[in-house]
């Protein structure tokens, strides 16, 4: 009976053993065999690391190397860097006291992904859909991107390189630099030549030429287009002699678009059996690509459907664009007057049109701040196509008001500009009453438009020491600004009408060219309210004010920059429509709208322009003279022409 009664709980748990067994089993084969695989990662710091492990800096030796390493393809990016934004983010990777024990942490992921020996392969072009602000900090950074971009291509693909060259002649400096820097990069490409053809198929021929994997056209553009290479070439002693053959272009004018046009026109016929690239050197955004074009007319999307038919990327060595305005301006002293000039580059905007205010309370805007990202034109063309653009550093020490600023990466990302086309863009803009509102306020200020040249005001003009001549003059000058203050409080009151809309704007781009405007209309009446009291308050009493000397002063001027304020009397109240209570009240709130505006959008170039607004007096100061009549000057027979001002 013990027995029966051992036997029987013997058998039990043997039973129960086997049941729990089979479920383990199950489980097991549940982990092996699923779709997802266990992936075990530990990060464990050891008490020293060398550096050298985690800090790397680019290299821009000009050495030759001797051994080529491929990397994958740049993958798809909005990234767009500003002016000095850091070229990669760097993480300290020893922290004390972070990591007591080992923790470990499972992960479940697919284990398809590819591994570390798939990493250096080409992952096709539709992988590479343009990356349209990549920092770099001169061309050898820049160049050395480019080879292994080059290197990608021709690993798949003969590939023919189209450089172009922007014949301005502030490029002629950079065209030195790049000569010595591309003998390196073509020196380093011949490395690759083998291993190009064993993945392509090919065999060498006996000439060399059909194999060539890589071949170059050197070309330059300003209002034409001129070829310096009569047939592509693999030789980099005549890449270097085309590069000198390049002129100066003193016209001023860089058609980019109809060069980008015109160059897929003569070696497009090869896209059949080469990639064919372009690579766009220049300084400026183009004069082609200008939105104030006919309808129906665009040259930006002419460009870029010829080069998306073509299956060639546009890989541009640029510059960043000036904040909001069309120009950027370089002050140049001539020779034989020793007077400045301001000339104009284009380089921008950063958008398919202007979205800031091209006035500056006197006349068009001559400040040259930078917006963190590239001009619209070249940034579509290269993002569009699968290139890069290479926003290199700034070198121009001349452009006036130039201040670096640091703008954060991520702050700058929710401020990016609409890269589409204009005609989306019109039509994205077309829906919103408060956009519009913005639109219509920059253009009713815009000082290129013809009938709004009655908007330049002198911010210092000059009179002479005569009651009826310069009363005259005076009188002028004050109907003339009171008419500028009529459509500035209508620019104002359109952007009033629309503020209950702001808080609903997503757009924090939008919202950020609102409040500065706003800011910087209700500063700029209060300067030219000042300018105009102060201008009729001179002129009524300039013969008693200007001092008696020996001998007696004859001329006298007026200049904006003051922090006094002139309060007006009962006829300038009458005449400019302001009173006093009310000129104070609108020099607080634009004084408080332009330090909101500092603190609402920190860190971005809507700040750093409010910032200068702020230094900008309200003021207005005044000085006279004495001017000696001009001396003869002896004729002279063989007198040299004079140097016209240069086209920039």
């Amino acid at each position: 009976m013990q027995s029966k009664r051992n036997l029987s709980s013997f058998l039990f748990s043997v039973g129960v053993h086997v049941a729990v067994l089979a479920v383990l089993g199950v489980l097991q084969a549940t982990i092996v065999l699923g779709d997802a695989a266990a992936i075990i990662e530990t990060i464990m710091a050891p008490e020293e690391r060398d550096r050298e492990e985690f800090e790397k800096e680019l290299d821009d030796s000009q050495e030759i190397a001797e051994t080529m390493n491929f990397t994958a393809g740049s993958i798809q990016s909005t990234q767009v860097g500003g002016s000095s934004a850091p070229l990669a983010q760097q993480t300290k990777v020893e922290i004390d006291n972070v990591i007591d024990e080992p923790d470990v942490e499972i992960k479940i992921s697919d284990t398809n992904l590819p591994g570390l020996d798939q990493l250096g392969e080409d992952l096709g072009e539709s992988e590479v859909t343009g990356e349209v602000g990549a920092l770099v900090e001169g061309y050898g950074p820049a160049l050395d991107r480019l080879t292994q971009e080059l290197l990608r291509l021709i690993r798949t693909q003969k590939v023919l390189a189209v450089w172009m060259f922007d014949e301005s002649e502030s490029m002629k400096d950079d065209q030195e630099e790049l000569k010595g820097r591309l003998h390196r990069v073509y020196e380093e490409l011949d490395l690759v030549k083998d291993d190009a053809a064993k993945l392509n198929g090919r065999r060498k021929s006996r000439s060399g030429r059909d194999d060539d994997a890589l071949l170059t056209a050197i070309t330059s553009f300003g209002a034409g287009f001129r070829v310096h290479t009569p047939k592509p070439t693999n030789d980099p002693r005549q890449i270097m002699r085309a590069i000198d053959r390049i002129p100066i272009d003193r016209t001023g004018k860089e058609n980019m678009c109809a060069a980008i046009l015109l160059a897929l026109k003569k070696y497009g016929k090869m896209a059949g059996s080469r990639k064919v690239c372009l690579i766009i050197v220049s300084d400026e955004s183009g004069d082609d690509g200008d939105p104030y074009l006919p309808p129906g007319v665009d040259r930006v999307e002419d460009a870029l459907s010829a080069l998306r038919s073509h299956r060639s990327p546009a890989y541009i060595l640029g510059r960043e664009s000036v904040f909001g305005n069309f120009y950027a301006y370089v002050r140049w002293r001539h020779p034989q007057t020793g007077r400045i000039h301001r000339l104009p580059i284009r380089r921008g905007p950063e958008a398919p049109s202007a979205e800031q205010l091209l006035y500056d309370g006197f006349r068009r805007r001559f400040d040259s701040h930078m917006s963190g990202f590239g001009p619209y034109e070249q940034v579509r063309l290269v993002r569009d196509s699968g290139g890069i653009f290479f926003q290199l550093p700034h070198e121009e020490e001349n452009l006036n008001d130039f201040k670096r600023k640091q703008f954060a990466a991520l702050t700058m990302r929710e401020y990016l500009p609409n890269l589409e086309s204009r005609r989306e863009y019109v039509g994205e803009v077309s829906k919103s009453r408060f956009r519009i509102a913005i639109r219509e306020a920059i253009a009713m200020l815009n000082p290129f438009a013809p009938q709004n040249k009655a908007l330049e005001i002198p911010e210092n003009e000059q009179f002479v020491v005569d009651p009826v001549q310069s009363t005259t003059k005076v009188i002028a000058r004050i109907q003339q600004i009171a008419k500028v203050l009529q459509v500035m409080a209508l620019a104002h009151q359109k952007l009033e009408a629309v503020r209950p809309l702001r808080e609903a704007e997503p757009s924090l781009r939008w919202r950020a060219n609102y409040d500065l405007m706003h800011s910087q209309l209700m500063a700029y009446r209060v300067r030219l309210f000042e300018y105009g009291i102060a201008l009729g308050r001179f002129g009524k009493n300039m013969p008693r004010l200007i001092p008696t000397a020996n001998p007696p002063h004859n001329r006298w001027e007026i200049r904006h920059g003051s922090n006094k304020l002139i309060m007006p009397d009962a006829a300038q109240e009458k005449a400019l429509g302001v009173t006093a209570d009310q000129l104070r009240q609108f020099h607080r709130q634009a004084l408080r709208q332009l330090v909101s505006v500092q603190e609402t959008h920190a860190g971005t170039p809507w700040a750093m322009r409010a910032e200068w607004e702020t230094t900008r007096q309200f003021g207005a100061t005044f000085r006279s003279w004495y001017q000696p009549p001009p001396k003869p000057r002896p004729k002279t027979p063989n007198k040299p022409k004079p140097i016209p001002v240069p086209n920039l």
